[in-house]
């Protein structure tokens, strides 16, 4: 089994606290570059309706203002003059609202391409596996997922911003030209403005609160909807207790909701009494200044109008700024991401390029490694050395730091102490894409690729799809459209390519089992597609780590666990062969994990783990005789398991 890692994810309120991981300005920027990038046009298109459209609806109250001076005052001319342009407002504010709407569509699900381009791009081009294993960053990358809708909504709420901003601009000196005091009304809403920043905070807190029973009550979900678990639980009869902790989950969540829904309720409440008192204010001032002669009847309609609208900007701002903060709070999740992904990047320090062979092989110097936020050293002072050619068993019981090593050798890790050396070079100076392209591996914890036989074999060397692979991204960033990239449902895969691999790792049998050969589709919820057993998605996985025939180093982790002992020692005898080919082309190392010691004796060198560190090595010969070593005690306990 793998070596166990942190996997619980706590929410970030201890380290980050409830407010957006990265700033929302900084986030807002990179938003608005988005629809830059994604569709110029309908992004001028956009701003610019939406100014049009704010002028318009601040404009009616003027005209209305007009229209009433002219019936008071008998002027027929400035009458009929408010009259059709307050007819032509009517009709423009529809046109712009319906225009507007469509642009904003058109332009958001052309960014919203680009997003989540961009956004499975930071995620997979992360060197390491930091993001999935540091809680920090895994719960913003899960509160991200949850978020998708208010990230896609980042763009339109901007927009929206701006119109409400524009608005207000013109409705305040609409105000001044009746009375400087008037300038006062708008006063009255700042502390709806300011709490709705408060009333933001809650929903935040809301969120990471409920982020834990949240992915809590998905799992549950999963498991009792989805056949993984549907033996077990038919079993032990384990769906009552399923759904007593679906529903606890979901209890907790609610209680937390609305704790928080009340609290913000009732700020917003008080808010909004504040606004009223000026609301009011603002009338009676204007009718008293009309009664004494001071303002127009059109003044106090104005002055009407525009409370109204105010009221409008100033109950809606208090939304929209909340709407704005949630969108942005998610986008700057994204920032987070990126400038994670940007720092792991830049710490590599790319000075040497990746041998054609090994000649001396690979050295472990005082390596340790400790996962983030871990209070221990899962490996500690590891001093290895792996020549070139050879064949490498690792061993030692769960928990003993074996995965977590084959990490580290394949660059999904990075030492937090000692160093790896590829023939004398530092690991950490090689580019970690180009020293990838020279190792696969086989791992227990393998995916499933619900593609074809061929394509799910064929991507452990992309050369081997042909035209069906383009590596570059398949977006072009300025008009964020599909250019066609991609992998093209096996029309490239190479068969005899992938027939070679699945023989390699002795899966070739695999193939007579399937309906449609290396065309079956793979997954049962797929037009046609199939389901298979355990150990047949293992020998997929492992024909894939056999794609690439001269890597410099093959890592087999439990590639077997699936398999009984005896298929799994005829399997390593075919991969004894293929090392023995990877040997003379390229002097490449194999190192596998296995807990089967009637399999590991074949290897070349045995390493023995306990609690992270090397105790032994040596040739099973060597290991098996050692009196009271660690390697013939537990191959003991397993001979006597035969027996």
């Amino acid at each position: 089994m793998p070596d166990a890692a942190p996997t619980d994810v706590t929410g970030p309120t201890g380290s980050t606290g409830t407010h957006a991981p990265a700033s929302r300005l900084r986030a807002a920027r990179v938003m608005l570059g988005f629809a830059w990038r994604a569709d110029r046009r309908r992004s001028v298109l956009a701003f610019g309706i939406f100014t049009v459209q704010a002028l318009v609806t601040a404009g009616f109250a003027w005209w209305l203002k007009l229209l009433l001076d002219g019936l008071a005052d008998g002027d027929s001319t400035r009458t009929a003059l408010a009259a059709v342009t307050i007819g032509v407002s009517i009709a423009a504010g529809s046109a712009l609202d319906y225009a507007g709407s469509r642009v904003r569509m058109a332009l958001n699900e052309r960014a919203q391409h680009l997003i989540e381009r961009r956004l499975a791009e930071t995620v997979g081009h992360v060197p390491t596996l930091e993001i999935h294993e540091t809680p920090e960053h895994l719960t913003q990358l899960e509160l991200l997922s949850n978020e998708e809708w208010e990230f896609g909504d980042a763009i339109p709420s901007l927009v929206q911003l701006t119109n409400v901003m524009i608005q207000a601009a013109a409705s305040v000196a609409l105000l001044l030209s009746v009375h400087p005091l008037l300038l006062a009304l708008p006063l009255f809403g700042v502390p709806m403005l300011v709490l709705s920043r408060r009333t933001n905070g809650l929903f935040n807190l809301g969120i990471e609160l409920s982020a834990a029973p949240g992915r809590r009550a998905g799992d549950l979900w999963d498991l009792a909807t989805t056949a993984g678990a549907a033996k077990e639980i038919r079993l032990f009869r384990l769906a009552p207790e399923i759904l007593r902790r679906f529903h606890a989950a979901h209890r907790e969540i609610r209680r937390t909701n609305v704790r928080l829904q009340l609290h913000g309720s009732s700020i917003g409440f008080a808010a909004r009494l504040v606004f009223l008192v000026g609301y009011f204010g603002a009338i009676v001032f204007v009718v008293n200044e009309a009664v004494r002669g001071r303002a127009s009847v059109g003044d106090v309609l104005l002055t009407a109008v525009l409370a109204g609208q105010v009221l409008g900007i100033v109950d809606g701002s208090g939304e929209i700024v909340l709407w704005v903060l949630r969108t942005l709070t998610a986008a700057s999740r994204f920032v987070y991401l990126e400038d994670v992904a940007t720092r792991a990047r830049q710490r590599v320090d790319v000075s040497a390029g990746v041998p054609e062979r090994l000649h001396t092989g690979i050295v472990l110097d005082s390596v340790s490694y400790r996962y983030p936020l871990g209070s221990r050293d899962v490996l500690q002072q590891v001093s290895l050395r792996l020549p070139a050619g050879s064949t490498v068993a690792i061993v030692g019981d769960n928990g003993a730091g074996k995965t977590t090593l084959v990490k580290l050798l394949a660059g999904l890790y990075v030492p937090t102490g000692g160093r790896i050396t590829v023939d004398g070079t530092d690991l950490a100076t090689l580019d970690p894409d180009r020293w990838r392209e020279r190792v696969s591996a086989a791992f227990q914890d393998h995916a499933r690729w619900e593609f074809s036989v061929g394509e799910a074999v064929g991507i452990g060397d992309l050369s081997a799809l042909g035209a069906g692979v383009d590596d570059r991204a398949g977006v072009d960033d300025r008009a964020g459209v599909d250019d066609g990239a991609g992998v093209d449902d096996g029309a490239g895969v190479d068969d005899g390519a992938v027939t070679g691999a699945l023989e390699r790792a002795g899966a070739d049998d695999l193939l007579d089992s399937l309906p449609a050969g290396l065309r079956t589709q793979l997954g049962p919820t797929w037009p046609d597609g199939i389901d298979l057993s355990g150990g047949q998605w293992q020998k997929l996985a492992i024909g894939r780590a056999m794609m690439r025939t001269s890597p410099l180093l093959l890592l087999l982790d439990e590639p077997t666990a699936a398999l009984d002992a005896e298929t799994e020692h005829r399997l390593f005898e075919r991969w004894t062969a293929a090392a023995g080919a990877v040997r003379r082309s390229t002097g490449g190392v194999t190192v596998l994990v296995s807990h089967r010691f009637s399999t590991v004796r074949m290897a070349d060198l045995i390493v023995v783990l306990d609690r992270g560190r090397v105790v032994e090595t040596g040739s099973h010969a060597d290991l098996v005789t050692r009196e009271g070593g660690l390697y013939a005690e537990l191959f003991e306990l397993q001979a006597k398991s035969y027996r």
